[in-house]
């Protein structure tokens, strides 16, 4: 099924209708501080999913949430013992990996919240949970079901721009949400912009070009001058052919700025998403060796990716099949990123 699908099916189905005559799954979500919530309340809004309740530290936030959403409270320690299929782990990055781990171990399919954990040393060992339990693992990952994005890849598998020839992208918020929060701490967050922001366009440049090779970036602090994590970066990845993908992050754009490039043998396109409309972006491409430049706005879209993202991610597990991006995709894209962190400024293979 291509992920556009998802919304066409969205829109033959009613709100209560269960996949394909199959149990709706059952979902726990671990964290729910603003993005946690977010992921509770679009398991609420999937057709396929049940949010049987919410895990926090903070049981006051829990209980807040849990009200809010009319769905039980739970504490971290008794989530684990619970009758669930899907564990949603949506808390700070440190914790990643000893959540997801546990809630592999308990027999639960876990969505954890990108980036998978603090380093690619803490994702590996949540890799090898999955594959020696036997349950999936899928890193969160909703900019690839923004409207604008699932087009681009629409176009992109239709063949109209050729071969890939190169990716350019740059993304970044005003960095005012995650001021002298645990996102500057890098105990508990593993690094900064690139780390928060780059991941997600890192991803999606994997998912149009593959893997890559070879990679050189460097990080700095610009504006931000107390942040211990940068607030700005860039990279540079390159595949084993030489095809470069380079993607910039910084903590000083405009909210929610998202924009890449995908030049190829016989077209272009981009979405262009810099004015904070999460989804509701424009697409501009040029292809099949073309001159007409089209263009399709999807402005008038309420921003819907969070539910897309779960729609598809329980289909896959109604049909048995590996969630993306994966585990492994999430240990590649931790290793690109490990390599700039540890090498600031110097090439690095992969």
């Amino acid at each position: 099924m291509r992920i556009t699908d998802i919304s066409t099916r969205r829109r033959g189905l009613g709100e209560t209708e269960e996949m394909g005559g199959g149990k709706m799954i059952r979902t726990i979500v671990l964290g729910v501080g603003s993005f946690g919530e977010k992921r509770a309340r679009a398991v609420k809004e999937s057709l396929f999913g049940e949010l049987v309740g919410v895990a926090d530290a903070d049981m006051e936030r829990a209980a807040q949430v849990a009200q809010r959403l009319n769905v039980g409270r739970f504490s971290i320690d008794e989530v684990f013992e619970k009758e669930t299929d899907v564990m949603c782990v949506a808390t700070p990055n440190k914790y990643h990996t000893p959540l997801t781990i546990r809630a592999l171990e308990s027999g639960k399919h876990v969505l954890c919240e990108k980036p998978l954990s603090l380093n690619a040393e803490e994702v590996r060992k949540m890799v090898e949970a999955s594959k020696k339990t036997g349950k999936f693992l899928k890193m969160g990952s909703n900019h690839r079901y923004f409207t604008s994005v699932m087009r681009a890849y629409e176009i992109f598998k239709s063949g109209e721009l050729g071969d890939i020839v190169g990716f350019n992208g740059r993304i970044g918020n005003n960095g005012e949400r995650v001021k002298e929060s645990w996102f500057w701490d890098k105990e508990v967050s593993g690094g900064g912009t690139l780390l928060d922001n780059g991941c997600h366009l890192i991803d999606i440049a994997r998912w149009f070009m593959g893997d890559f090779s070879k990679v050189m970036g460097v990080t700095s602090n610009i504006y931000w001058k107390e942040c211990p994590v940068e607030d700005t970066a860039c990279g540079i990845f390159v595949t084993n052919n030489g095809r470069m993908a380079v993607i910039s992050s910084c903590w000083r754009q405009m909210a929610g700025y998202l924009h890449f490039e995908i030049n190829g043998t016989d077209g272009y396109i981009t979405v262009d998403g810099r004015f904070d409309t999460h989804g509701g972006d424009k697409v501009y491409w040029q292809g099949n060796g073309g001159k007409t430049i089209r263009c399709e706005d999807f402005g008038h879209i309420p921003p819907n990716s969070y539910v897309l993202e779960l729609d598809d991610f329980y289909m896959a597990l109604q049909n048995g099949r590996q969630p993306e991006p994966s585990g492994e995709d999430g240990l590649k894209i931790m290793g690109m990123i490990d390599a700039i962190y540890k090498n600031n400024g110097k090439e690095v293979n992969l």
